[in-house]
């Protein structure tokens, strides 16, 4: 409860100081008593979003609630983010103007208009139609110790959809799923966050998800968001049930769980193991993995490994024979720049691991982007991904 009234206050202050210092800077353009009622009026009403959105919010007692706070974290930081980046842009030219340097403020003055412009564009492409604007990542994987019939396998990687955070009408899944079939991959493999927190949140993609092909099948693991641990559940038993639905959900859907345990890959003669672990991160989320007993059974051969958290890597994963594990959970943050090969984002200040090919010790990790979205309902930069990964022995 204090969190929410914290949250509140936060938010009405920042709304009220934000539109108070922009007032300030422009009200010389507001000189009509019509202008300034609008102004007003479109600040007291984002105020009163926030005020209603803190009493609606605690009654959504389901995955609808995921779906309202993306779209009101969205709106705000559409329209205020603009905002915020103007008044402080302009302060220069405000400065310059007290000291007589006209033609300088002015310059700034426009700056600052057309960055507002352009951020307020590029954060609205974010939450429409760039949140499913997927991109191919297709990297390949050497292992020296690849079996000869596994040169070319092609795996595809998804994670993190977190299907509560979307509509009924989102076009996405579909689209995800057209577009992995049209790569005609040999294995698929999700590496978890299915859901935010409920199993109910799979039903109206359950008929799409199961249209995944692939030669040697589709797997997946689990992330920190599929146990619900996220959610004030009545009783214990309630929350398991929920778990036990899941992971009924998921088999509907296609997916092979691999929950510490792992499977054969064969093809002609030789062999290669997928394993998967229950995800395993540091605190404050969960560790439910169990990696000694995932790799049970494949001591001399190539392990793939599917473990949700990149952390887990480093604490634990490269004191194993695993030559590759694929993981998510970091979204990229959702934000950042990716311009050819140079990549930014303020996840790496998280995690040293957040997006892409590492390599240490002839252990190596990739770490997808994910396809989907969580509290901000878009992406800025970062592209949702779907990863296709081509394994060769062939290395140089």
């Amino acid at each position: 409860m204090k969190t929410g009234l914290f949250i509140l206050v936060a938010g009405l202050l920042c709304v009220l100081l934000n539109d108070s210092l922009l007032y300030l800077q422009i009200r010389r353009y507001l000189r009509k008593r019509i202008y300034t009622c609008l102004f007003w009026a479109h600040s007291l009403f984002f105020m009163a979003c926030i005020f209603v959105y803190h009493f609606f919010i605690p009654t959504l007692k389901g995955p609808e609630a995921y779906f309202w706070v993306g779209k009101g974290v969205s709106v705000i930081l559409l329209f205020y983010t603009p905002k915020t980046l103007y008044i402080i842009i302009n302060a220069f030219a405000i400065l310059l103007r007290k000291l007589k340097c006209i033609p300088a403020a002015r310059i700034i003055s426009r700056t600052a208009l057309g960055i507002a412009l352009f951020s307020f564009l590029v954060i609205f492409y974010g939450i429409t139609w760039g949140r499913c604007n997927y991109k191919i990542e297709r990297q390949q994987v050497c292992i020296k110790e690849l079996p000869d019939n596994f040169n070319g396998y092609r795996i595809v990687q998804l994670t993190d959809l977190h299907l509560g955070s979307y509509g009924e009408h989102y076009p996405g899944i579909k689209k995800l799923v057209e577009e992995v079939n049209a790569l005609n991959p040999d294995l698929i493999v999700f590496t978890g966050d299915m859901v935010n927190s409920f199993a109910s949140e799979m039903n109206p993609w359950i008929d799409q998800l199961k249209e995944l092909k692939a030669k040697y099948g589709v797997y997946s693991s689990t992330g920190n968001h599929d146990y619900g641990t996220y959610v004030r559940w009545a009783t214990r038993e309630e929350q398991a049930d929920n778990l036990k639905q899941f992971f009924k959900n998921m088999e509907a859907a296609g997916f092979h769980m691999l929950n510490n345990t792992n499977v054969p890959l064969v093809i002609g003669t030789d062999t290669i193991y997928l394993a998967g672990v229950e995800n395993c991160g540091r605190p404050p989320f969960p560790c439910f993995g169990n990696l000694p007993q995932a790799l049970q059974g494949t001591e001399g051969h190539t392990v793939i490994l599917l473990s949700h958290d990149p952390s887990h890597w480093r604490d634990e994963v490269i004191r194993y024979p695993v030559a590759l594990m694929l993981a998510g959970h970091t979204h990229a943050m959702q934000i950042g720049i990716q311009i050819g090969s140079f990549r930014w984002s303020p996840s790496k200040y998280i995690y040293p691991e957040y997006n892409g090919l590492y390599e240490t010790n002839g252990h190596q990790l990739y770490v997808s982007r994910g396809e989907g979205y969580l509290g901000f309902a878009g992406r800025i930069g970062q592209r949702p991904e779907i990863t296709l990964i081509e394994l060769t022995n062939n290395c140089k």
